[in-house]
């Protein structure tokens, strides 16, 4: 209990440093600075292992990493920007283009593999005819030989002179194999067949090379896009009508200890408010919660039912 509290305790003072605007001073600086470039680690490293291609030279991790910590650090806007982007990568719309865009990546690999399968099929049915070449025309060779032997065994011999003349009659059979021949033959169809096949595995390595890659930055992209357009919604000219309508389980509680202290409490709502507020229940809901975390405070005033400076304040997350 004592590490789940100190871990927790841990977090919450690294998620206030994150989340609050930057402090004069040169501490709550270097703690700021040092947030956000933990941060910004933690978020190249996770893109570097799905986009290994791309960042795998130390350099351009480097450069990502420095570029990442500066936006986190001189924009609050860059800070909410990130935490929205791998929060939405957990939710719906976001898991499904990025299950679609891995599903790409599997099939092109699947292509791939086939051709190097054929490949090998190839090499070993090549293999298997020069091993057993002569195996394969030898029975047919002994069916021709007992063949002519019978025809021999049904001529009939000439039966004159049979008193001073014995005659004595055999049949020799020699097989003559041109294994030389036989042999340029199968090297010649191996190789056309090869030259075929190595052309093949080239082009589709090449295209299933690029559609890995333009699968994953197509991902990536819709991500970054949905995530803007998000974002955009809020600090849209008319971004205050998604403000106010979510209430969390702290300020659940807050209204608890108002009542209990018998002064003006909301909860619970009546039937025109609850159309206009929603609970927080689902994950999906705490994506405009954090851009709001990220402006300003909020409070809460019974009369208009917005969140407003200066009235009960209620923590969003």
């Amino acid at each position: 209990m004592g590490v789940w509290t100190s871990g927790t305790n841990i977090f919450l003072s690294l998620w206030e440093t994150y989340v609050s605007p930057r402090s004069p001073g040169w501490m709550a600086f270097t703690q700021h600075v040092g947030v956000c470039c933990f941060v910004a680690f933690v978020s190249v490293g996770l893109l570097s292992g799905a986009f290994c291609w791309f960042l795998s030279s130390l350099i351009v991790f480097i450069t990502s990493w420095m570029v990442t910590c500066v936006l986190l650090c001189c924009s609050k806007h860059a800070r909410c920007f990130l935490l929205l982007f791998f929060l939405s990568c957990g939710l719906r719309e976001g898991r499904n283009a990025l299950i679609a865009a891995g599903t790409g990546v599997v099939i092109f690999g699947h292509v791939e593999n086939i051709f190097h399968n054929f490949k090998g099929l190839l090499d070993s049915m090549t293999c298997n005819l020069r091993a057993k070449s002569f195996s394969i025309h030898f029975p047919l060779l002994k069916k021709y030989i007992k063949a002519i032997r019978w025809l021999y065994g049904l001529v009939t011999h000439l039966s004159l002179f049979d008193d001073l003349v014995s005659w004595n009659q055999t049949l020799e059979v020699s097989l003559f194999s041109s294994s030389q021949a036989l042999e340029a033959q199968l090297n010649d169809t191996t190789d056309r067949a090869l030259g075929v096949l190595y052309q093949m595995v080239t082009a589709t390595e090449v295209l299933c090379s690029l559609g890995r890659q333009v699968l994953a930055l197509t991902g990536l992209l819709l991500m970054l896009l949905g995530t803007g357009l998000f974002m955009k919604r809020f600090l849209a000219p008319r971004g205050w009508k998604f403000e106010n309508i979510y209430l969390t389980r702290q300020f659940v509680q807050l209204d608890e200890r108002e009542r209990c202290e018998q002064r003006p409490c909301v909860l619970p709502l009546n039937k025109q408010e609850r159309k206009k507020n929603k609970g927080l229940k689902t994950s999906s809901m705490i994506l405009p919660l954090i851009y709001l975390c990220l402006n300003r405070p909020a409070s809460l005033h019974r009369s208009s039912f917005c969140l407003r400076p200066g009235s009960l304040s209620a923590s969003f997350l």
